[in-house]
């Protein structure tokens, strides 16, 4: 029900009793009471009506009339029979009684627009000593409680109603509230203890509660607008709390109890991210470093005035050595994996890391692992390779081990690599053999398992670190455990085998001598739980430069041995190939002969062959003594006739006609190829 319609239901009632009580004086005055009061509710019902019947006109709705009609009707009846029993001098003076009140009754009627709260002064009567400016009583001051949007009945020289705007907070803003009335705080407390009244819009409640002075814990959430007492509390706007996607946010309480000496942080209250800072401080949270975190990608609506929330946005306004890469999420690459060393917890017990602890959900929750008795230092539970958290780096610090396969190498660095690789310090090796220095390439391969990687880091440490944590790419225990462990034993095996063997034996043994350091760096590194993968040496190299010619000679002699078997073997596939040909020709040869003799005749064959081969014969070039016979017996026809006189005598077959088939003489070779 409205002010307005409290107020006129209350002047009828009282007309009504007043009507009541003239009973006993006169019927006829009760009668004329009655009627005055009748008219005044015609009136008030009418003018309800007719607001009634015009709202529903702008809402454009169709239904029956209202019911207030019909209470219409029965006060219309019930009044013009009161009046037609009246004389007219009654009526009249009834009627200016009734525009009389009616003027007194609109005076004390106080209109609060909308978007408004009506701030009540009480000007007369006596203050309250425990509330002297602003009151939940009706004394002397200010009233705690505001005036909703309307009209309220209020004395007029009584009262005093001044109407200000409602508070509005922006969206993505907080308001700030500051009590200007109320009982005063204890020493050392900075903020005004929570007090239930409903978004400081009851005044009354927060005076009774015992609501104190000054800044308030609660906060008004923005996007809204609160009915607020502006005489009794100074909203202030301020930007909402945000941390940016991928990054946290940390917390130090302003406010709170003292923390003991030697605590690093304040137990764990839960308070709603900080967003509740009465349950904050009456739950015992202490001032300081806080455990919880803000996640990234969301925004608070958290109180300045008890928390400073630190985030990407102000961590470089603020100086020390907290930067914005500490308050980056944890991102564990795939070949690696996270050790971590805890920065708060119990003594650790024993020369190894500490035991895993459950609850604490990969150290997200740090306040269960402190409740559930984690150790300070080095960590036996490790991050996988791939987990993204977000971690407290006041309480925890992850330094990578690589997971996959390293290659590590003694040889010459340059000045990059010295920084960056993990065989930064493996110079190549120096072996001094009879006097000659000999150098020796070594490459070793290895991998980390994640279950090793607390120990080597435990037992190698890092580098210089201050008391903040996070996510830290060090290379330092493993450049470490390689120098201590890899670097000395392949040092020391060299050194040995150099005072016991001669250079020759040195060259000689180079497969023994891979095998035996690959199981001495095998037996040491499974000590650490570091497998190996491999042992590699190079090419040995002297300084002297004589040597290494001496060393060569015999890789050049047995290069050249190879290539001199190779010739020679050639040789002889060309040889036999030779010795083929030769066949094929004189088998080519024998069957030409063949077929020439069994054409032209053996003595024919003969006579051209030797004319053939006369025809180059050599002549002389000067004849002495003798005639011109004698220059003729040097010609070829004349030693022509001559041959053929002397194969007659050889064979008296030659000449004379034959029936046989002239053949030539076979060899022994020709016996072999025609039996083949």
């Amino acid at each position: 029900m409205r002010g307005t319609h409290r107020v006129d239901l209350g002047i009828y009632l009282v007309g009504c009793a007043a009507a009541l009580c003239s009973l006993a004086v006169s019927s006829d005055l009760a009668l004329y009471v009655h009627a005055s009061i009748n008219v005044f509710a015609v009136v008030v019902v009418t003018r309800g009506i007719m607001r009634k019947v015009e709202t529903r006109k702008r809402e454009d709705l169709r239904s029956h009339p209202p019911l207030g009609c019909l209470f219409l009707f029965l006060l219309l009846y019930v009044t013009v029979w009161e009046i037609a029993h009246m004389s007219l001098m009654i009526i009249v003076a009834l009627l200016l009684v009734l525009v009389v009140a009616g003027v007194a009754g609109r005076l004390c009627i106080r209109y609060v627009p909308a978007g408004h709260v009506g701030v009540v002064r009480r000007l007369h009567g006596r203050a309250h000593p425990e509330f002297p400016h602003v009151t939940p009583y009706a004394t002397h001051g200010v009233l705690a409680r505001t005036l909703l949007p309307g009209h309220h009945w209020r004395a007029p020289f009584l009262y005093q109603v001044q109407c200000v705007p409602r508070t509005h907070v922006a969206e993505g803003k907080i308001g700030l509230v500051t009590a200007k009335e109320g009982r005063a705080r204890l020493s050392g407390r900075a903020l005004a203890r929570a007090v239930s009244c409903d978004n400081f819009q009851n005044g009354e409640d927060f005076l009774l509660k015992g609501g104190e002075a000054g800044t308030q814990v609660g906060v008004l959430a923005g996007g809204q607008s609160y009915s607020i007492n502006t005489e009794l509390f100074e909203v202030q706007e301020v930007d909402r709390t945000h941390v940016p996607t991928g990054t946290i946010g940390l917390v130090d309480a302003k406010a709170g109890k003292i923390p003991p000496p030697g605590s690093l942080f304040g137990p764990y209250v839960e308070c709603d991210d900080f967003q509740d800072g009465g349950r904050f401080l009456d739950d015992g949270g202490q001032q300081g470093k806080q455990l919880a975190i803000l996640p990234g990608g969301a925004y608070y609506d958290i109180n300045p005035a008890l928390f400073d929330v630190i985030t990407t946005y102000n961590v470089g306004t603020r100086g020390g050595e907290l930067t914005e890469w500490h308050l980056k999420e944890v991102s564990i690459p795939a070949d690696q994996t996270g050790v971590v060393i805890a920065l708060d917890g119990a003594q650790p017990e024993g020369d190894r890391p500490g035991p895993s602890v459950p609850g604490h959900q990969g150290y997200r929750l740090p306040w269960m692992f402190l409740q559930n008795g984690g150790w300070r230092g080095v960590q036996e539970e490790t991050l996988s390779g791939g987990t993204v958290c977000a971690l407290n780096p006041y309480f925890v610090r992850v330094m990578l081990i690589p997971t996959h396969l390293l290659t590590l190498e003694w040889d010459e660095k340059t000045p990059g690599e010295e920084l960056t690789n993990y065989d930064a310090h493996l110079g190549r090796i120096t072996a001094t053999v009879q006097g000659y220095r000999l150098f020796v390439d070594v490459r070793q391969l290895l991998r980390i398992p994640a279950e090793s990687a607390p120990e080597l880091v435990r037992r190698n440490g890092g580098g210089q670190f201050s008391g903040i944590g996070g996510l830290h790419y060090d290379r330092l225990p493993v450049q470490r455990f390689v120098q201590r462990v890899l670097g000395a034993i392949v040092a020391s095996y060299f050194s040995q085998i150099a005072t016991a063997l001669s250079v020759q034996d040195f060259l000689r043994n180079y497969r023994e001598t891979r095998l035996d350091l690959a199981a001495l760096v095998e037996n040491e590194l499974r000590e650490w739980g570091v497998e190996s993968r491999g042992t590699h040496l190079g090419e040995f190299r002297a300084e002297d430069e004589a040597l290494n010619e001496m060393l060569q000679k015999p890789a050049f002699e047995e290069m050249r041995s190879e290539l001199l078997t190779l010739q020679q073997g050639n040789a002889e596939r060309e040889d036999a190939i030779d010795v083929v040909r030769m066949r094929a020709e004189k088998r080519r040869k024998a069957l030409d002969l063949k077929a020439e003799i069994e054409a032209l005749g053996l003595d024919n064959v003969m006579v051209l062959r030797m004319l053939k081969e006369i025809t180059q014969a050599p002549v002389p070039q000067f004849i002495s003594g003798g005639d011109v016979s004698a220059l003729l017996e040097t010609q070829p026809v004349s030693r022509l006739e001559g041959l053929l006189e002397k194969m007659r005598d050889l064979n008296p077959g030659i000449g004379a006609q034959s029936t046989e088939q002239p053949s030539l003489p076979r060899t022994d070779a020709d016996a072999g190829e025609m039996k083949e």
